[in-house]
Protein backbone atom coordinates (compact mmCIF):
# COMPACT_ATOMS: atom_id res chain seq x y z
CA UNK A 1 0.00 0.00 0.00
CA UNK A 2 1.33 3.43 -0.99
CA UNK A 3 2.35 5.61 1.92
CA UNK A 4 -0.05 8.47 2.66
CA UNK A 5 1.21 12.03 2.52
CA UNK A 6 0.82 14.41 5.44
CA UNK A 7 -1.96 16.20 3.56
CA UNK A 8 -3.84 12.94 2.99
CA UNK A 9 -3.50 12.09 6.66
CA UNK A 10 -4.97 15.47 7.60
CA UNK A 11 -7.95 14.76 5.33
CA UNK A 12 -8.61 11.10 6.05
CA UNK A 13 -7.14 10.15 9.44
CA UNK A 14 -8.51 10.97 12.90
CA UNK A 15 -6.69 13.98 14.42
CA UNK A 16 -5.56 11.83 17.35
CA UNK A 17 -3.78 9.48 14.95
CA UNK A 18 -1.99 12.35 13.17
CA UNK A 19 -0.98 13.86 16.50
CA UNK A 20 0.38 10.56 17.78
CA UNK A 21 2.50 10.00 14.67
CA UNK A 22 4.17 13.43 14.71
CA UNK A 23 3.89 14.67 18.29
CA UNK A 24 3.69 11.39 20.17
CA UNK A 25 7.22 11.84 21.51
CA UNK A 26 5.77 14.42 23.93
CA UNK A 27 3.97 11.56 25.72
CA UNK A 28 7.18 9.61 26.37
CA UNK A 29 8.42 9.06 29.89
CA UNK A 30 12.04 10.05 30.45
CA UNK A 31 13.20 6.38 30.63
CA UNK A 32 11.39 5.70 27.32
CA UNK A 33 13.02 8.78 25.79
CA UNK A 34 16.47 7.66 26.95
CA UNK A 35 15.93 4.16 25.56
CA UNK A 36 15.28 5.69 22.11
CA UNK A 37 18.35 7.92 22.45
CA UNK A 38 20.65 5.07 23.41
CA UNK A 39 19.32 2.66 20.77
CA UNK A 40 19.76 5.20 17.97
CA UNK A 41 23.22 6.14 19.25
CA UNK A 42 24.43 2.54 19.07
CA UNK A 43 23.00 2.25 15.54
CA UNK A 44 25.02 5.35 14.62
CA UNK A 45 28.14 3.87 16.24
CA UNK A 46 27.82 0.83 13.98
CA UNK A 47 27.50 3.05 10.90
CA UNK A 48 30.56 5.02 11.98
CA UNK A 49 32.52 1.83 12.60
CA UNK A 50 32.34 1.03 8.89
CA UNK A 51 33.82 4.29 7.61
CA UNK A 52 37.19 6.05 7.69
CA UNK A 53 35.83 9.06 9.58
CA UNK A 54 34.51 6.87 12.38
CA UNK A 55 37.75 4.93 12.60
CA UNK A 56 39.55 8.22 13.14
CA UNK A 57 37.69 8.71 16.42
CA UNK A 58 37.34 5.06 17.47
CA UNK A 59 41.07 4.37 17.00
CA UNK A 60 40.59 0.67 16.29
CA UNK A 61 38.13 -0.02 19.12
CA UNK A 62 34.40 0.23 18.39
CA UNK A 63 32.45 1.18 21.56
CA UNK A 64 30.05 -1.56 22.66
CA UNK A 65 27.99 0.56 25.07
CA UNK A 66 26.89 4.16 25.53
CA UNK A 67 29.20 4.45 28.53
CA UNK A 68 32.17 3.21 26.54
CA UNK A 69 31.32 5.59 23.70
CA UNK A 70 31.37 8.58 26.06
CA UNK A 71 34.56 7.42 27.76
CA UNK A 72 36.59 6.67 24.63
CA UNK A 73 35.40 9.10 21.94
CA UNK A 74 36.78 12.63 22.44
CA UNK A 75 34.74 15.80 22.38
CA UNK A 76 35.08 17.27 18.89
CA UNK A 77 34.90 20.58 17.04
CA UNK A 78 34.69 21.35 13.35
CA UNK A 79 38.48 21.43 13.07
CA UNK A 80 38.39 17.66 13.60
CA UNK A 81 36.28 17.20 10.46
CA UNK A 82 37.42 20.04 8.20
CA UNK A 83 39.79 17.96 6.01
CA UNK A 84 36.90 15.57 5.23
CA UNK A 85 33.85 17.85 5.09
CA UNK A 86 35.19 20.96 3.38
CA UNK A 87 36.30 19.02 0.26
CA UNK A 88 33.15 16.85 0.59
CA UNK A 89 34.97 13.51 0.72
CA UNK A 90 31.89 11.28 0.64
CA UNK A 91 33.91 8.06 0.60
CA UNK A 92 34.97 8.67 4.22
CA UNK A 93 31.42 9.14 5.57
CA UNK A 94 29.10 6.60 7.23
CA UNK A 95 26.33 7.07 4.63
CA UNK A 96 25.96 8.80 1.28
CA UNK A 97 24.83 12.44 1.56
CA UNK A 98 21.86 13.66 -0.43
CA UNK A 99 22.72 17.32 0.12
CA UNK A 100 25.48 19.42 1.70
CA UNK A 101 24.56 22.46 3.79
CA UNK A 102 26.75 25.43 4.73
CA UNK A 103 26.98 27.70 7.72
CA UNK A 104 29.41 30.31 9.06
CA UNK A 105 32.59 29.01 10.68
CA UNK A 106 33.25 31.61 13.35
CA UNK A 107 36.94 32.22 13.72
CA UNK A 108 37.83 29.34 11.42
CA UNK A 109 40.36 29.20 8.61
CA UNK A 110 37.59 29.10 6.01
CA UNK A 111 34.44 31.25 5.72
CA UNK A 112 31.99 28.39 6.15
CA UNK A 113 31.45 24.94 7.58
CA UNK A 114 29.78 22.13 5.64
CA UNK A 115 27.49 19.39 6.88
CA UNK A 116 26.28 16.33 4.93
CA UNK A 117 22.65 15.18 5.14
CA UNK A 118 21.66 11.59 4.40
CA UNK A 119 18.26 10.46 3.18
CA UNK A 120 17.37 9.21 6.68
CA UNK A 121 18.41 12.54 8.22
CA UNK A 122 16.20 14.44 5.77
CA UNK A 123 13.25 12.17 6.54
CA UNK A 124 13.68 12.86 10.26
CA UNK A 125 14.08 16.59 9.59
CA UNK A 126 10.83 16.60 7.57
CA UNK A 127 8.87 14.71 10.21
CA UNK A 128 10.06 17.03 12.96
CA UNK A 129 9.27 20.18 10.96
CA UNK A 130 5.74 18.87 10.35
CA UNK A 131 5.45 18.24 14.10
CA UNK A 132 6.44 21.88 14.70
CA UNK A 133 3.74 23.00 12.23
CA UNK A 134 1.11 21.07 14.17
CA UNK A 135 2.33 22.49 17.48
CA UNK A 136 2.46 26.06 16.14
CA UNK A 137 -1.28 25.88 15.47
CA UNK A 138 -2.09 23.99 18.65
CA UNK A 139 -3.95 25.31 21.70
CA UNK A 140 -3.61 22.09 23.67
CA UNK A 141 -2.46 18.49 23.52
CA UNK A 142 -3.98 16.76 20.51
CA UNK A 143 -5.51 19.92 18.99
CA UNK A 144 -4.17 21.59 15.84
CA UNK A 145 -5.29 23.56 12.81
CA UNK A 146 -3.12 22.99 9.73
CA UNK A 147 -4.87 23.61 6.42
CA UNK A 148 -3.60 22.38 3.02
CA UNK A 149 -3.26 25.24 0.54
CA UNK A 150 -2.86 27.90 3.22
CA UNK A 151 -0.73 30.97 2.54
CA UNK A 152 2.69 31.01 4.15
CA UNK A 153 4.95 34.01 4.56
CA UNK A 154 8.44 32.55 4.70
CA UNK A 155 11.38 34.74 5.69
CA UNK A 156 14.13 32.32 6.56
CA UNK A 157 17.60 32.06 5.05
CA UNK A 158 17.71 30.19 1.72
CA UNK A 159 19.86 27.21 0.73
CA UNK A 160 22.64 26.28 1.42
CA UNK A 161 21.50 27.15 4.98
CA UNK A 162 19.46 24.55 6.85
CA UNK A 163 16.25 26.61 6.90
CA UNK A 164 16.29 26.76 3.10
CA UNK A 165 15.44 23.04 2.89
CA UNK A 166 12.04 23.41 4.51
CA UNK A 167 9.94 24.32 1.44
CA UNK A 168 11.40 21.53 -0.70
CA UNK A 169 11.16 18.93 2.05
CA UNK A 170 7.48 19.36 2.73
CA UNK A 171 6.39 19.96 -0.89
CA UNK A 172 5.87 16.21 -1.30
CA UNK A 173 3.79 16.08 1.90
CA UNK A 174 1.46 19.09 1.78
CA UNK A 175 0.63 21.89 -0.62
CA UNK A 176 1.35 25.34 0.82
CA UNK A 177 1.25 28.66 -1.03
CA UNK A 178 4.53 30.36 -0.21
CA UNK A 179 4.81 34.11 -0.59
CA UNK A 180 6.78 34.69 -2.75
CA UNK A 181 6.88 31.30 -4.43
CA UNK A 182 9.97 29.22 -3.75
CA UNK A 183 11.09 29.59 -7.37
CA UNK A 184 10.78 33.38 -7.25
CA UNK A 185 12.34 33.67 -3.79
CA UNK A 186 15.51 31.91 -4.91
CA UNK A 187 16.11 34.59 -7.52
CA UNK A 188 15.92 37.34 -4.89
CA UNK A 189 18.15 38.63 -2.16
CA UNK A 190 16.98 37.93 1.37
CA UNK A 191 15.83 41.55 1.73
CA UNK A 192 13.89 41.46 -1.56
CA UNK A 193 12.26 38.19 -0.54
CA UNK A 194 11.03 39.75 2.71
CA UNK A 195 9.65 42.90 1.08
CA UNK A 196 7.88 40.95 -1.66
CA UNK A 197 6.43 38.53 0.87
CA UNK A 198 4.98 41.32 3.01
CA UNK A 199 3.39 42.98 -0.02
CA UNK A 200 1.77 39.71 -1.10
CA UNK A 201 0.56 39.06 2.43
CA UNK A 202 -0.98 42.53 2.60
CA UNK A 203 -2.87 41.85 -0.63
CA UNK A 204 -4.02 38.29 -0.04
CA UNK A 205 -3.63 37.56 3.67
CA UNK A 206 -1.65 34.74 5.26
CA UNK A 207 -2.21 31.79 7.59
CA UNK A 208 1.27 30.66 8.66
CA UNK A 209 4.41 32.65 9.31
CA UNK A 210 7.94 31.23 9.44
CA UNK A 211 10.74 33.66 10.16
CA UNK A 212 13.90 34.63 11.95
CA UNK A 213 12.99 36.35 15.20
CA UNK A 214 15.25 39.38 14.90
CA UNK A 215 14.21 39.95 11.27
CA UNK A 216 10.54 39.70 12.19
CA UNK A 217 11.08 42.14 15.04
CA UNK A 218 12.77 44.66 12.75
CA UNK A 219 10.09 44.28 10.09
CA UNK A 220 7.31 44.57 12.67
CA UNK A 221 8.69 47.79 14.11
CA UNK A 222 9.05 49.39 10.69
CA UNK A 223 5.85 47.93 9.26
CA UNK A 224 4.06 50.68 7.38
CA UNK A 225 1.65 48.74 5.25
CA UNK A 226 -0.29 50.60 2.60
CA UNK A 227 0.52 54.08 3.82
CA UNK A 228 0.52 53.74 7.61
CA UNK A 229 -1.52 56.54 9.20
CA UNK A 230 -2.54 58.03 5.86
CA UNK A 231 -5.52 56.82 3.94
CA UNK A 232 -4.47 54.08 1.49
CA UNK A 233 -4.18 55.17 -2.12
CA UNK A 234 -6.23 53.53 -4.86
CA UNK A 235 -3.01 52.20 -6.34
CA UNK A 236 -2.11 50.46 -3.09
CA UNK A 237 -5.50 48.73 -3.06
CA UNK A 238 -5.08 47.23 -6.53
CA UNK A 239 -4.91 43.47 -6.35
CA UNK A 240 -6.06 43.27 -2.75
CA UNK A 241 -8.66 40.69 -1.97
CA UNK A 242 -12.05 41.99 -0.78
CA UNK A 243 -11.43 40.37 2.61
CA UNK A 244 -8.13 42.23 3.08
CA UNK A 245 -9.68 45.53 1.97
CA UNK A 246 -12.43 45.04 4.55
CA UNK A 247 -9.88 44.24 7.27
CA UNK A 248 -7.80 47.28 6.35
CA UNK A 249 -10.83 49.58 6.39
CA UNK A 250 -11.97 48.26 9.77
CA UNK A 251 -8.43 48.52 11.19
CA UNK A 252 -8.12 52.12 9.98
CA UNK A 253 -11.44 52.98 11.58
CA UNK A 254 -10.39 51.50 14.93
CA UNK A 255 -6.99 53.18 14.74
CA UNK A 256 -8.58 56.62 14.25
CA UNK A 257 -11.20 55.98 16.91
CA UNK A 258 -8.75 54.74 19.53
CA UNK A 259 -5.74 56.83 18.57
CA UNK A 260 -3.61 53.72 17.92
CA UNK A 261 -1.22 52.68 15.15
CA UNK A 262 -1.83 49.99 12.59
CA UNK A 263 -0.44 46.67 13.79
CA UNK A 264 -0.02 43.35 11.95
CA UNK A 265 -2.67 41.75 14.19
CA UNK A 266 -5.21 44.21 12.76
CA UNK A 267 -4.75 42.76 9.29
CA UNK A 268 -3.73 39.14 9.78
CA UNK A 269 -5.36 36.27 11.63
CA UNK A 270 -2.61 33.70 11.88
CA UNK A 271 -3.14 29.99 12.50
CA UNK A 272 0.51 29.55 13.44
CA UNK A 273 3.68 31.57 13.88
CA UNK A 274 7.11 29.84 13.95
CA UNK A 275 10.34 31.59 14.97
CA UNK A 276 13.97 30.58 14.81
CA UNK A 277 17.03 32.48 15.92
CA UNK A 278 19.36 32.85 18.85
CA UNK A 279 17.64 35.91 20.32
CA UNK A 280 14.07 34.61 20.01
CA UNK A 281 13.38 34.83 23.75
CA UNK A 282 14.12 38.58 23.67
CA UNK A 283 11.56 39.29 20.97
CA UNK A 284 8.70 36.88 21.67
CA UNK A 285 6.60 39.15 23.91
CA UNK A 286 6.75 42.07 21.49
CA UNK A 287 6.03 39.81 18.52
CA UNK A 288 3.04 38.33 20.33
CA UNK A 289 1.69 41.80 21.08
CA UNK A 290 2.13 42.92 17.48
CA UNK A 291 0.80 39.81 15.72
CA UNK A 292 -1.80 38.60 18.19
CA UNK A 293 -0.37 35.11 18.52
CA UNK A 294 2.59 33.85 20.51
CA UNK A 295 5.40 32.50 18.30
CA UNK A 296 6.44 28.88 18.59
CA UNK A 297 10.22 28.63 18.87
CA UNK A 298 12.15 25.83 17.21
CA UNK A 299 15.83 25.02 17.74
CA UNK A 300 18.38 23.65 15.35
CA UNK A 301 21.23 24.50 13.06
CA UNK A 302 23.23 23.31 10.13
CA UNK A 303 24.92 20.45 11.99
CA UNK A 304 22.00 19.18 14.16
CA UNK A 305 19.15 20.03 11.70
CA UNK A 306 15.75 20.60 13.37
CA UNK A 307 16.57 19.58 16.91
CA UNK A 308 13.81 20.87 19.18
CA UNK A 309 10.44 22.56 19.41
CA UNK A 310 8.23 24.21 21.96
CA UNK A 311 4.89 22.64 22.84
CA UNK A 312 1.42 24.18 22.60
CA UNK A 313 2.20 26.18 25.77
CA UNK A 314 5.18 27.85 24.04
CA UNK A 315 7.16 28.02 27.28
CA UNK A 316 10.22 25.84 26.67
CA UNK A 317 11.96 23.66 24.11
CA UNK A 318 11.80 19.86 24.01
CA UNK A 319 14.52 18.10 22.02
CA UNK A 320 13.41 15.53 19.45
CA UNK A 321 14.72 12.09 20.48
CA UNK A 322 15.60 11.00 16.92
CA UNK A 323 17.62 13.93 15.54
CA UNK A 324 20.72 13.78 17.76
CA UNK A 325 22.09 12.08 20.86
CA UNK A 326 22.45 14.84 23.44
CA UNK A 327 25.12 15.45 26.07
CA UNK A 328 25.49 18.53 28.24
CA UNK A 329 28.56 20.31 29.66
CA UNK A 330 27.70 22.26 32.86
CA UNK A 331 28.63 25.93 33.02
CA UNK A 332 31.16 25.41 35.81
CA UNK A 333 32.96 22.82 33.70
CA UNK A 334 33.23 25.41 30.90
CA UNK A 335 34.83 27.95 33.24
CA UNK A 336 37.30 25.35 34.47
CA UNK A 337 38.16 24.46 30.88
CA UNK A 338 38.78 28.14 30.05
CA UNK A 339 41.15 28.57 32.99
CA UNK A 340 42.91 25.17 32.88
CA UNK A 341 44.69 24.33 29.61
CA UNK A 342 44.12 20.73 28.61
CA UNK A 343 41.16 20.22 30.94
CA UNK A 344 38.48 17.92 29.48
CA UNK A 345 35.01 18.92 30.69
CA UNK A 346 32.55 16.33 31.95
CA UNK A 347 29.26 15.76 30.17
CA UNK A 348 25.85 14.69 31.47
CA UNK A 349 22.87 13.05 29.79
CA UNK A 350 19.27 14.20 29.58
CA UNK A 351 18.30 12.18 32.67
CA UNK A 352 21.16 13.66 34.77
CA UNK A 353 20.40 17.38 34.44
CA UNK A 354 19.61 19.95 37.13
CA UNK A 355 16.77 22.45 36.63
CA UNK A 356 17.95 26.04 36.35
CA UNK A 357 21.49 25.13 35.28
CA UNK A 358 23.14 26.29 32.04
CA UNK A 359 24.86 23.78 29.76
CA UNK A 360 26.85 23.74 26.55
CA UNK A 361 25.20 21.32 24.15
CA UNK A 362 27.14 18.38 22.70
CA UNK A 363 25.56 16.35 19.91
CA UNK A 364 26.08 13.13 18.03
CA UNK A 365 24.08 13.39 14.82
CA UNK A 366 22.02 10.26 14.20
CA UNK A 367 20.82 8.49 11.02
CA UNK A 368 24.20 8.51 9.26
CA UNK A 369 25.37 11.98 10.25
CA UNK A 370 29.05 12.92 10.37
CA UNK A 371 29.41 14.46 13.84
CA UNK A 372 30.38 12.57 17.00
CA UNK A 373 30.28 14.23 20.44
CA UNK A 374 30.34 17.54 18.59
CA UNK A 375 30.43 20.88 20.39
CA UNK A 376 27.94 23.02 18.50
CA UNK A 377 28.82 26.10 20.56
CA UNK A 378 25.33 26.78 21.96
CA UNK A 379 24.40 27.29 25.60
CA UNK A 380 20.98 26.17 26.87
CA UNK A 381 19.36 26.50 30.29
CA UNK A 382 17.35 23.57 31.62
CA UNK A 383 14.12 25.31 32.62
CA UNK A 384 12.46 22.33 34.28
CA UNK A 385 12.83 18.57 34.42
CA UNK A 386 9.13 17.96 33.76
CA UNK A 387 6.02 20.01 33.17
CA UNK A 388 3.04 18.65 35.16
CA UNK A 389 0.66 21.29 33.76
CA UNK A 390 1.22 19.91 30.26
CA UNK A 391 1.62 16.31 31.47
CA UNK A 392 5.13 16.41 30.05
CA UNK A 393 7.72 14.10 31.62
CA UNK A 394 10.70 15.48 29.65
CA UNK A 395 13.14 18.34 30.39
CA UNK A 396 12.46 21.68 28.74
CA UNK A 397 15.09 24.21 27.72
CA UNK A 398 15.61 27.78 26.66
CA UNK A 399 18.39 28.98 24.41
CA UNK A 400 20.77 31.29 26.31
CA UNK A 401 23.62 32.28 24.01
CA UNK A 402 26.65 31.14 22.13
CA UNK A 403 29.66 30.00 24.14
CA UNK A 404 31.52 32.93 25.77
CA UNK A 405 34.18 33.15 23.04
CA UNK A 406 31.55 33.93 20.37
CA UNK A 407 29.38 37.08 20.41
CA UNK A 408 26.11 36.41 18.61
CA UNK A 409 24.08 39.49 17.67
CA UNK A 410 20.41 38.95 16.80
CA UNK A 411 21.21 35.57 15.25
CA UNK A 412 22.72 37.38 12.28
CA UNK A 413 26.41 37.73 12.92
CA UNK A 414 28.81 35.82 15.15
CA UNK A 415 31.89 37.74 16.17
CA UNK A 416 35.05 36.13 17.52
CA UNK A 417 38.51 37.34 18.51
CA UNK A 418 39.70 36.71 14.98
CA UNK A 419 37.06 38.96 13.39
CA UNK A 420 37.80 41.81 15.79
CA UNK A 421 41.54 41.50 15.23
CA UNK A 422 40.98 41.67 11.47
CA UNK A 423 38.84 44.81 11.80
CA UNK A 424 41.37 46.50 14.09
CA UNK A 425 44.18 45.65 11.69
CA UNK A 426 42.31 47.05 8.70
CA UNK A 427 41.35 50.23 10.51
CA UNK A 428 44.98 51.12 11.39
CA UNK A 429 43.63 52.98 14.41
CA UNK A 430 46.06 53.40 17.35
CA UNK A 431 44.60 50.67 19.59
CA UNK A 432 46.88 49.53 22.41
CA UNK A 433 44.63 46.97 24.15
CA UNK A 434 41.02 45.81 23.90
CA UNK A 435 38.43 43.25 24.93
CA UNK A 436 34.83 42.68 23.83
CA UNK A 437 31.67 41.49 25.56
CA UNK A 438 28.03 41.05 24.70
CA UNK A 439 25.71 43.48 26.47
CA UNK A 440 21.99 44.28 26.38
CA UNK A 441 20.19 47.62 26.10
CA UNK A 442 17.17 48.74 28.12
CA UNK A 443 14.86 46.83 25.74
CA UNK A 444 16.83 43.62 26.25
CA UNK A 445 18.38 43.64 22.78
CA UNK A 446 22.00 42.62 22.37
CA UNK A 447 24.99 44.64 21.19
CA UNK A 448 28.77 44.33 21.03
CA UNK A 449 30.57 46.44 23.64
CA UNK A 450 34.18 46.94 22.59
CA UNK A 451 36.44 48.19 25.40
CA UNK A 452 39.40 50.03 23.89
CA UNK A 453 42.65 51.57 25.11
CA UNK A 454 44.50 53.87 22.70
CA UNK A 455 48.25 54.28 22.42
CA UNK A 456 49.30 57.17 24.65
CA UNK A 457 52.15 58.29 22.36
CA UNK A 458 50.09 58.46 19.15
CA UNK A 459 49.02 61.91 17.88
CA UNK A 460 45.83 60.49 16.36
CA UNK A 461 44.75 59.09 19.73
CA UNK A 462 44.54 62.57 21.22
CA UNK A 463 41.63 63.59 18.98
CA UNK A 464 39.62 60.35 19.03
CA UNK A 465 36.59 59.96 21.30
CA UNK A 466 34.00 57.20 21.74
CA UNK A 467 31.63 58.50 19.07
CA UNK A 468 34.36 58.86 16.46
CA UNK A 469 35.72 55.39 17.25
CA UNK A 470 32.25 53.87 17.02
CA UNK A 471 31.60 55.44 13.63
CA UNK A 472 34.99 54.39 12.29
CA UNK A 473 34.85 50.82 13.60
CA UNK A 474 31.27 50.41 12.34
CA UNK A 475 32.44 51.20 8.81
CA UNK A 476 35.17 48.58 9.02
CA UNK A 477 32.89 45.94 10.57
CA UNK A 478 30.35 46.44 7.78
CA UNK A 479 33.01 46.22 5.08
CA UNK A 480 34.56 43.08 6.61
CA UNK A 481 31.45 41.14 7.64
CA UNK A 482 28.46 40.91 5.26
CA UNK A 483 26.21 39.57 8.03
CA UNK A 484 27.07 42.58 10.21
CA UNK A 485 26.16 44.82 7.27
CA UNK A 486 22.76 43.08 7.03
CA UNK A 487 22.01 44.05 10.64
CA UNK A 488 22.00 47.69 9.59
CA UNK A 489 20.22 47.14 6.30
CA UNK A 490 17.47 44.75 7.41
CA UNK A 491 17.05 45.51 11.10
CA UNK A 492 18.04 49.17 11.14
CA UNK A 493 20.51 48.60 13.97
CA UNK A 494 24.20 49.17 14.52
CA UNK A 495 25.13 46.75 17.31
CA UNK A 496 28.46 48.36 18.22
CA UNK A 497 29.22 50.40 21.35
CA UNK A 498 32.66 51.70 22.29
CA UNK A 499 33.85 52.08 25.87
CA UNK A 500 37.12 54.04 25.99
CA UNK A 501 39.49 53.05 28.79
CA UNK A 502 42.46 54.98 30.11
CA UNK A 503 45.68 53.58 28.66
CA UNK A 504 47.18 50.94 30.96
CA UNK A 505 43.95 50.04 32.78
CA UNK A 506 43.83 46.45 31.50
CA UNK A 507 47.51 45.84 32.29
CA UNK A 508 47.06 47.34 35.76
CA UNK A 509 44.09 45.02 36.39
CA UNK A 510 46.21 41.98 35.41
CA UNK A 511 49.02 43.10 37.72
CA UNK A 512 46.71 43.67 40.69
CA UNK A 513 44.64 40.48 40.36
CA UNK A 514 46.81 38.06 38.45
CA UNK A 515 43.78 37.28 36.28
CA UNK A 516 43.78 37.14 32.51
CA UNK A 517 41.22 39.26 30.63
CA UNK A 518 39.70 37.11 27.85
CA UNK A 519 39.64 39.02 24.52
CA UNK A 520 36.02 37.96 23.96
CA UNK A 521 33.37 37.08 26.54
CA UNK A 522 35.04 38.22 29.76
CA UNK A 523 32.94 37.35 32.84
CA UNK A 524 30.81 40.19 34.16
CA UNK A 525 32.81 40.49 37.39
CA UNK A 526 36.02 41.18 35.43
CA UNK A 527 34.31 43.91 33.41
CA UNK A 528 32.96 45.57 36.57
CA UNK A 529 36.36 45.39 38.30
CA UNK A 530 38.03 47.07 35.32
CA UNK A 531 35.40 49.81 35.28
CA UNK A 532 35.91 50.36 39.02
CA UNK A 533 39.64 50.62 38.47
CA UNK A 534 39.04 53.13 35.68
CA UNK A 535 36.71 55.17 37.91
CA UNK A 536 39.27 55.15 40.73
CA UNK A 537 41.96 56.44 38.37
CA UNK A 538 39.65 59.28 37.34
CA UNK A 539 38.78 60.08 40.95
CA UNK A 540 35.19 58.87 40.66
CA UNK A 541 33.35 55.81 41.84
CA UNK A 542 31.35 53.05 40.22
CA UNK A 543 28.28 51.79 42.01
Amino acid sequence: MEKMTFEEKLKHCPPAEVWQEYCGFLSLSLPEYMNIQKRLLMEQVQLMAGCALGQRFFKGHVPATVEEFRARVPLTRFEDYADVLLPQREEMLPAKPVIWLHTTWEGGDFPSKRAPYTESMLETYKTNILAAMLLATSRGRGHFHVRPGCRVLYSLAPLPYATGMFPDLISSEIHLRFMPSVREARKMSFGQQMRTGYKLAAKHGMNLFFGMSSVLYGATRSLNMLGGEKAPSLRSLLGMSPRMIARLAMAKYRNRRDGTELRPRDLFKLDGFVCVGTDTALYKNELEEAWGIRPLEIAGGTEPSCMGTETWSKNGLVFFPDACFYEFIPEMELYQEMETPGYIPKTYLMDELVAGQKYELVITVLKGGAFLRYRVGDIYRCLRLRNPADELDLPQFEYVDRIPTVIDIAGFTRITQREIEQVLSRSRLPVESWFAVKEYDEDGHSFLDLYVELKSDDEQAAVLDCQMLQELFSVYFRSYDGDYKDLKRLLGMDPLRITLLKTGTIARYRQQTGRRVPPVGAPREIVLDILRLQAAQEGGALA
